[in-house]
Formats: structure tokens, C-alpha cells, sequence
């Protein structure tokens, strides 16, 4: 194992710890201070990454706090989005939206996947292959997609059924709300997670910067993928004859 790999391990125990991110970035900083003095690898001199995480008595964030962040959030404007765009083509067609249950499972995968980051065995087995979550995204796409195929054609046929525009209304609030949540944080520079490295800290100040810019971007990221659902929608519905 390399020290780089050794390393991002290490990270992902202490997230998974809910260690906050100035103190996992001191942790790291010694370690790499330590490795360069001692010229040894990071497994000889510190063990298994999980094992050096666990003897370490760091600050934790509140779990309630983390839960909230990492796992509820998310999953909230995934599913928000995710009816959003479903109420979005009935919307145009005219139609209520219809659910079946074929349709309504496969929605769930990508919701599900979301959710599993919760369970600690879950993020150990994603994130050290830098592949994996690349692949999720593309599962949670294509199953949305197929879950298109599956809606049923008339209301008898439907296990659940809604009126459009009450789901674009709300679905799309609930986005905007979380957007604005996340970019007063982001803002304030509450971000604990960011991970900084002591030594580099005066020197980071642009890095810094553009991850701001990012964050908030990410932030509206799901509000401005629903405005160009709605509008490629809209189109579609323009060109039926």
C-alpha cells in the first residue's frame, strides 16, 4: 500500500468519525511530518490506517449535526429533484402524475444509495476505489431514465397518482430552500469539513476562495439541473405535432 493510499484511508476513517475537517487536516499534516523525518512507509509506522484513526482522541462533530449534513440533506433534494422532474413531464402532457410500483422502486436506488453513505462499512468500500463513485452517479442516471419506462399509461393503471403543478410548486421550493440554507453556510464560512493543511494555511487563501465559489455553485446545483429539466420538457412538449 502506498503512503498516498494509506492516507486517503486514514481521512475516510477520520470522517467517518465525524472528526471535523481543521483537525483531520492537522492529523494528516503530522502524520506527513512524521513519515518524512522517519523515512518509513505509513503502514510500518502507524499501522492500519483504521486502527491509527481509533487510538487518536480528536473532536467530533455532534452526530445529529453530521446526519443532517451528510445523509438527510442530500437525500432531500435528490428526492425533491428526482419528483420534480417526474411532475415536469405530466405537467406538459397535460396529465396527473402516475406512479407504479415498478417505477416508484427504481426511483428508490438512487435515494438508497444516497442514504447507505450512513452505514460506515458503505463509504469504506467506495471511496478508496476513486472509480466507484463515478459509477454511482452513472447508476442513479441510467435507473432514473429506466424508471421512465415503467410509468403507467392511464390512471387505473397507476398505484399513486397527484396533480403536477402542486409537486412542481413544492419540490421546487423545497430545492430553493436548501440552496439558500447551503449558501448562507457557505457565506459564513462555516466549513468545518474543509480539510486544510497548517502548514499551507496562509498560503490558501485563493484555493480557499474558489472552493467557496464552487460550494455554492454545487449548492444551486439541483435547482438549476431542474430548470433545464423543465425546459427540455417544455421544448418536447413544443415539438409533439
Amino acid at each position: 500500500m502506498t503512503d498516498k493510499t494509506w492516507i486517503d484511508l486514514f481521512v475516510v476513517e477520520l470522517r467517518l468519525r465525524r472528526v471535523p475537517g481543521s483537525a483531520i487536516g492537522d492529523a494528516v499534516a503530522s502524520v506527513r511530518e512524521l513519515l518524512a523525518d522517519s523515512g518509513q512507509s505509513a503502514e510500518e509506522a502507524f499501522g492500519s490506517a483504521r486502527e491509527y484513526a481509533a487510538s487518536l482522541d480528536l473532536p467530533v462533530v455532534n452526530p445529529r449535526q453530521r446526519a443532517l449534513q451528510v445523509v438527510f440533506l442530500p437525500v432531500l433534494g435528490l428526492f425533491a429533484f428526482l419528483v420534480f422532474a417526474v411532475a415536469s413531464t405530466a405537467w406538459f402532457a397535460g396529465d396527473l402524475v402516475l406512479l407504479s410500483v415498478p417505477q416508484a422502486a427504481l426511483l428508490a436506488i438512487p435515494v438508497l444509495l444516497t442514504v447507505m453513505f450512513s452505514f460506515p462499512f458503505y463509504p469504506r468500500a467506495v471511496f478508496p476505489q476513486r472509480w466507484i463513485p463515478s459509477a454511482l452517479i452513472l447508476v442513479a442516471g441510467l435507473v432514473s431514465a429506466v424508471a421512465a419506462l415503467f410509468a403507467p399509461s392511464t390512471a387505473d393503471d397507476a398505484w399513486l397518482a397527484f396533480s403536477a403543478l402542486p409537486l412542481l410548486i413544492g419540490t421546487m421550493t423545497v430545492l430553493v430552500i436548501l440552496s439558500v440554507v447551503g449558501t448562507i453556510a457557505t457565506i459564513r464560512g462555516d466549513d468545518g469539513d474543509e480539510i486544510i493543511d497548517p502548514s499551507r494555511a496562509r498560503q490558501q487563501t485563493k484555493p480557499r476562495q474558489g472552493r467557496r465559489a464552487f460550494l455554492i455553485f454545487v449548492n444551486w446545483l439541483f435547482p438549476l439541473l431542474a430548470i433545464v429539466i423543465f425546459a427540455m420538457t417544455w421544448g418536447f412538449a413544443l415539438l409533439r405535432p
